[in-house]
């Protein structure tokens, strides 16, 4: 294959040599037509024609070029450039009816090497219209960033605070609101600058707006005012009394504390912030009361100072029912605080009955067990005196009441007398002489001058006599069982 490629090579060579001559030579002579094509930018006229009538228009193509077709004679083709044309549509020309506006072509340059008229592709262009509007966007601040620690942002001005934007009616009514982003991180000081508005659809989504829509400002310039923080406490004042068989049982807030801003000399010497009374007040309350409260309005200061962000504070005043629980007590069980040792101290009744208040839970789990039910008798002297307890270690349950009974208080001497005498009466021989067992205050001069006297059986004197001992005889054993009856209740304090 080698030889066949390499024999006779220089006569080869020289053939290829000879053919290209009389290539050149034949199109020298003849010089043949060729069509050829070039893309041409498109260029649109009179659109103010359309704006005037308060329309706005797109062109209906994915092009913004058109293709200019021509002849040429082939040693020409290179002299010819895109350059050389220039394809444009007029705007005045726009035919409603079809939407339409043909496009036109001019040759600039080279038109000798040009010999046959020039076509254009596409000839017409369709053109979408819609109507003009405008409308008028209150600029939002956006803030990107986080001041420096202790500092926050007092305030930020717009100028101007309000742009008109223009453009059709499909583009405008996207566009749900404008704003400016700024730059706040690390600030610390006042700053000035300039931001471009960015535009937002109804979900805070940015929108990219094309060459149809108009502003009638480029740029917003813009002021930041910075000023020192701190935290202050809140402080809340309850008034009021909740509604009957009600209790209050404290609060809940949103917040403890607020940031607030101002003049740094100012707040230094502001510890908190105390919401009044009067705001969280209980008067009738049966049930949670909540209250939002603006703390903004309880500022000290309010010329010097301010809360930057949100002022409200949800607080809840908790209120809850009370029920009352009845519990029997042992009057064993009652601890009698500065008893006296030289007294005794017996009461009208076994028990007492003692009503407890407070909240259900509270009052589930007592017993009578848990209580220590007291009772002060530091001032109660012998005698019979009203019974008044106190309860011991109850936190969350109330004493309502307690049932009437009466301390009968007494000396430990006389008690010794009362059940000596007692003991006395128990032990008088049966057959002993009522006389004296009645009246013992007899002498010993009267028995004996009594028994000495003669006295005749049937006189008159012992008639009376006798009649006199009859009496004494039956009414002793009845005086003296009242009286053992009564000093019995006496000592045993069972009369009660």
């Amino acid at each position: 294959m080698k030889e066949i490629l390499t024999r006779n090579l220089g006569l080869k060579i020289l053939s290829v040599i000879i053919a290209f001559f009389i290539w050149f030579a034949v199109v020298s002579v003849s010089n043949p037509l060729e069509n050829r094509s070039r893309e041409i930018p498109l260029e649109v006229q009179n659109a103010a024609v359309l704006e005037n009538a308060g329309l706005a228009y797109e062109l209906d193509t994915k092009k913004s070029t058109v293709t200019v077709n021509y002849q040429v004679h082939s040693m020409d083709q290179n002299s010819v450039s895109a350059a050389d044309f220039r394809a444009y549509i007029n705007l005045a020309d726009y035919y409603p009816a079809t939407g339409t506006v043909p496009v036109s072509v001019e040759v600039l340059n080279n038109k000798d090497y040009l010999l046959e008229s020039v076509a254009v592709k596409p000839g017409v262009i369709r053109v979408k219209t819609e109507q003009i509007q405008e409308k008028d966007f209150d600029l939002q601040v956006n803030p990107q960033g986080t001041p420096a620690a202790g500092y926050e942002v007092d305030r930020i001005e717009l100028h101007p605070k309000m742009v008109t934007l223009r453009g059709p009616e499909s583009i405008i009514g996207r566009i749900n609101s404008v704003g400016v982003e700024i730059n706040i991180q690390d600030i610390r000081a006042e700053t000035a600058n300039t931001a471009v508005p960015i535009f937002y659809d109804a979900n805070g989504n940015k929108l990219s707006l094309d060459e149809r829509v108009s502003m009638n400002v480029k740029e917003i310039a813009y002021t930041v005012y910075v000023m020192k923080t701190k935290v202050l406490a809140l402080e809340f004042d309850v008034s009021g009394e909740p509604a009957e068989n009600c209790r209050y049982m404290g609060m809940e807030t949103s917040a403890d504390t607020v940031s607030v801003i101002g003049v740094e000399s100012v707040i230094a010497s502001i510890p908190s912030i105390r919401i009044p009374g009067s705001v969280l007040n209980l008067d009738g309350a049966t049930e949670d009361r909540v209250i939002v409260v603006d703390v903004e309005d309880y500022l000290p200061d309010k010329e010097n100072i301010s809360i930057p962000w949100n002022s409200q504070v949800t607080v809840r005043l908790k209120v809850e029912k009370l029920e009352q629980k009845t519990l029997i007590v042992p009057t064993n069980r009652i601890i009698e605080e500065g008893e006296n040792s030289a007294y005794l101290y017996e009461y009208s009744s076994d028990s007492v009955e003692i009503t407890l208040e407070g909240l259900n839970a509270d009052l589930e789990g007592i017993e009578v067990s848990d209580l220590s039910v007291e009772m002060d008798v530091s001032q109660m002297l012998p005698g019979t005196h009203q019974g008044v307890l106190t309860i011991d270690g109850l936190e969350e349950v109330l004493l309502v009441g307690h049932s009437d009974f009466q301390v009968i208080v007494s000396t430990k001497e006389s008690r010794r007398e009362t059940e000596e005498s007692s003991s006395e009466e128990d032990h008088t021989p049966a057959g002993s002489n009522q006389v004296g067992a009645l009246s013992p205050g007899h002498s010993e001069t009267e028995s004996a001058s009594g028994s000495e006297t003669d006295t005749a059986p049937g006189s008159e004197t012992e008639t009376e006599s006798g009649a006199a001992a009859g009496d004494s005889s039956q009414q002793t054993p009845e005086f003296s069982g009242d009286a053992s009856a009564e000093e019995t209740g006496s000592n045993g304090g069972t009369g009660w």
